[in-house]
């Protein structure tokens, strides 16, 4: 039971991201940053990035299942879940669907980036933008990628609230992304700073020091009184 449990920790561990914070927030708005290194190319990756079926937790869905989650990866393509039941015949039918995301920019293997309010912020007069992007090393060994999700306008949400909460949430999509790849033991990764998070040319990045083991990476505390940032 002890080796299980400790695995079990070390497999959390391992599967963290890098950095993870909310990197900035004011009444206006707030940005949240996931970064890591994996082993891993850019297109392996953006493969399975835009096949959110895959990765997309069904607790943070509108229907309680990822099954009709997809990504349409070109402008004006779209983030979007179907409402899908069985009919009479045993066949699934759609009965219905939403718009998660836009699709505003999408440089396959390197950058996409999609505008949308994620979740509980639908119902509010915000502008959310996520960039994902991503940059292989020299010797294509591994693959250094981030979510940069940039939140704005007028909520009924307190920020110093709903911030942390959908940081948590982004965080747990960017793990489940990235599960299948082992981090990369380089201990060297840019800071949200230096790494070109909303450019398309990610060359000219300044590496940092990793966390040392056992930090909290998040840089956040969550509490139970954080709001429910689920769709339902």
């Amino acid at each position: 039971m002890k080796i299980s449990l400790l695995a079990a920790t070390l497999l959390v561990a391992l599967s963290s991201p890098a950095f993870a914070e909310v990197k900035a927030s004011s009444d206006a708005g707030f940005n949240v940053v996931h970064l890591t290194a994996v082993e891993a190319k850019p297109e392996e990756i953006w493969k399975r990035l835009i096949a959110p079926k895959d990765w997309w937790s069904k607790a943070h869905s509108w229907s309680g299942s990822s099954d009709g989650f997809y990504i349409d990866a070109q402008a004006n393509g779209c983030f979007c879940e179907l409402f899908q039941e069985k009919g009479d015949d045993g066949r699934l039918k759609t009965v219905g669907s939403v718009e998660h995301m836009r699709v505003i920019f999408a440089q396959p293997h390197k950058v996409l980036r999609m505008q949308g309010a994620l979740g509980p912020l639908q119902s509010e007069a915000v502008t959310g933008t996520l960039t994902v992007a991503m940059e292989p090393s020299k010797d294509g060994t591994t693959t250094k990628i981030s979510f940069s999700y940039v939140v704005g306008g007028y909520m009924r949400y307190k920020v110093a609230e709903i911030a942390p909460a959908v940081d948590k949430v982004l965080g747990e999509q960017f793990r489940n992304l990235l599960s299948p790849y082992k981090p990369s033991q380089d201990e060297n990764l840019a800071s949200p700073d230096g790494f070109s998070l909303d450019l398309e040319n990610l060359e000219d990045a300044e590496p940092i020091a990793a966390p040392e083991s056992g930090s909290n990476n998040s840089g956040i505390e969550t509490s139970d009184g954080q709001p429910d940032v689920s769709p339902q």
